[in-house]
């Protein structure tokens, strides 16, 4: 399995927190969209600091 770089994962981690979003659309009840868009907070705050991570490298190697 080729390994997944920072820019994937930052990727794929929007892509769970949107299908997450989605998904809380659908839910039955006030307690499981609650837990649905608690979850894909908390996945796009992961991403986000994926992404400062990446951007940081691409500053610091454009110093360089």
């Amino acid at each position: 399995m080729t390994p997944l770089s920072d820019l994937e994962v930052y990727q794929r981690l929007t892509g769970v927190a949107a299908e997450l979003e989605r998904l809380a659309e659908q839910g039955a009840s006030l307690v499981g969209e609650t837990a649905l868009l608690t979850a894909a907070q908390s996945v796009r705050g992961m991403a986000k600091v994926i992404y400062e991570h990446v951007i940081s490298q691409d500053a610091d190697d454009s110093t360089h």
